[in-house]
């Protein structure tokens, strides 16, 4: 059986909540060539994910402190503490427990299947370690040039 693009997704919810949930079985229905059943379940399974997206944003208009807080669970996963990520989630939402580690999971999956797709990208920390490594190299390098130089003015000299 196929699966549903975004936009299908959404042409059934519109159809859901304009014309009914009978309009939107349909037009599953058709569109999968399914038996009704399987029509009806998904559809219910497609507004169900609806109603439990719009639970996930923020109520208020205070949409600041949402993304302020978000930014905070995303710096906290990014230095690999996700329990604080987890406290963050569930003092913003006030949701359960299991609740919110199941949100911090989905971020921590989508996060990296995000930096998946472009590994170009780096984090903080990657930049940070990769910049000690440069450090020492460096000094490293500039140690041994200047052995190298040393030992040829001597050999000049002599």
């Amino acid at each position: 059986m196929n699966k549903l693009s975004q936009n299908q997704r959404e042409q059934i919810l519109s159809e859901f909540q304009t014309r009914g949930k009978i309009a939107a079985v349909k037009r599953y229905k058709d569109w999968m060539k399914c038996s009704l059943l399987e029509a009806k379940n998904a559809v219910e399974a497609i507004e169900r994910d609806a109603e439990d997206v719009e639970a996930d944003q923020p109520q208020s208009s205070d949409s600041v402190e949402w993304d302020r807080a978000m930014r905070e669970i995303d710096e906290a996963l990014a230095r690999r503490k996700k329990l604080r990520a987890v406290k963050i989630y569930r003092q913003l939402s006030g949701k359960s427990l299991r609740e919110c580690r199941a949100f911090v999971d989905a971020r921590m999956e989508q996060s990296r299947s995000t930096s998946a797709e472009s590994p170009a990208s780096s984090t903080a920390v990657d930049s940070q370690r990769s910049g000690c490594f440069s450090g020492i190299l460096l000094f490293a390098s500039l140690t041994g040039l200047c052995c190298i130089s040393g030992l040829i003015a001597i050999i000049i000299l002599e």
